[in-house]
């Protein structure tokens, strides 16, 4: 009878203990709480691996620290150690985009969680120290964050190790998982683990490697994309978006602009817009995207493949979502602010002032506003942005 598939399966545990204050402490809790997950995984046949990286030399910002930093960090090691899953741990207090903290964050895109121990003992509340508490917290978030990674809903039951994670005390009930979630979770395994390697170093092997992973991925991809929200992407670049209209208006009141709407056939006008928009989404990409790793033995991971498509294809869906919207606000301006006989007498060729002219000045304004947008996007936050691509939600 073959061996059940899920047992060539792995969730690698990382310490990374930064500040070194209590590192006796922190790792007594780390391996009592993941003894605990082990538990629930080997009924499930996963094999759990701990270990520790040593040294991280990170710089915390208010007091917390960035969990784009251990993320980071984690991709590098989970693709070296060929890893599906890797749940980071630390000590330290993690930084958040929208609450006074985070316990754990979870990234689909990367298959890597970060989790923090800092708050998880009720010594750190005033309480009397608890350290078996702490390990039993640590393990109900760990293997909250693990059924994230693995794409589980949330349940409504608070007993449940999916209930949603308002606050610390909320993991004391927590249990493992139902048998309709474990049997969901093996059905997810070989979906989501993107362990798979190119079988060689050569370039058309690779190529070959990309369009196999991109195809029979396909669905890990748009579900990617979809956490991403293109247009929530776009919200989160202000600067990009003030750099595009700076630009537009500048232009918009230009004849030369005119006589380009003239001059050019519609063709051309498609053609440059999506030069464009293709330049833009590469200078974005280079500005905000994690770099694409490869192993030592130089051979390319899945799971580099779907985190770097998922990430274009987002940054692409993003900018065609401002291009439309620069396209509609600059129509709407044309047709409904310009007289027609202004339209006229800017043009020095045949006078812009069919519909067809109007779409194709449109056209225009909008491609050079993405463009423009582009590189003063660049300034934006890049952990703000990355945190939109790569992480899911905050527990």
């Amino acid at each position: 009878m073959p061996a059940d598939p899920v047992s060539e399966y792995a969730v690698g545990v990382m310490t990374m203990d930064v500040e070194g204050k209590s590192s006796e402490g922190f790792n007594r809790i780390v391996e009592q709480g993941v003894r605990q997950v082990e538990a629930v995984l080997d009924r499930l046949g996963l094999r759990t691996d701990l270990f520790a990286f040593e040294g991280p030399h990170l710089t915390p910002a208010a007091g917390a620290y960035a969990p784009l930093d251990f993320l980071e960090i984690g991709i590098a090691e989970k693709l070296e150690r060929k890893l599906p899953f890797l749940l980071v741990v630390t000590e330290v207090d993690l930084s958040s985009s929208t609450l006074a903290y985070t316990l754990a964050l979870p990234s689909q895109l990367t298959n890597v969680g970060i989790v923090s121990t800092k708050r998880l003992d009720p010594g750190f509340w005033g309480d009397d120290p608890d350290p078996d508490r702490a390990a039993h917290r640590l393990s109900a978030l760990l293997l909250h964050t693990l059924g994230h990674l693995l794409n589980l809903r949330h349940s409504s039951d608070d007993s449940n190790v999916m209930h949603p994670v308002e606050g610390v005390e909320d993991l004391d009930g927590k249990q493992a998982f139902t048998d309709q979630q474990q049997q969901r979770l093996r059905a997810m395994l070989p979906r989501e683990s993107h362990d798979t390697f190119a079988p060689g170093r050569g370039r058309l092997e690779r190529w070959a490697f990309v369009l196999k992973t991109v195809v029979a991925d396909a669905g890990s991809i748009g579900r990617a994309v979809a956490r991403a929200h293109p247009f929530r992407l776009v919200t989160h670049m202000p600067t990009m978006i003030a750099a595009g209209l700076s630009v537009i208006v500048v232009l918009l009141f230009s004849a030369e602009t005119w006589d380009v709407a003239g001059a050019a056939t519609l063709g051309q006008a498609v053609l440059f817009s999506v030069i464009s928009l293709l330049s833009a989404a590469f200078v974005l990409y280079r500005a905000f995207a994690f770099d694409a790793l490869l192993g030592r033995d130089g051979r390319l991971a899945e799971s580099t493949v779907v985190t770097t498509t998922a990430t274009m294809v987002s940054l692409g869906f993003a900018l065609v979502s401002l291009f439309l919207l620069f396209g509609g606000l600059m129509y709407f301006g044309v047709v409904t602010v310009f007289p027609e006989r202004l339209m006229a007498a800017w043009s020095t060729g045949d006078p812009a002032t069919s519909t067809l002219d109007h779409v194709k000045l449109s056209l225009f304004l909008a491609a050079m506003g993405v463009l423009a947008g582009s590189l003063g996007g660049r300034s934006d936050s890049r952990d703000l942005v990355r945190s939109v691509l790569f992480l899911n939600e905050e527990s």
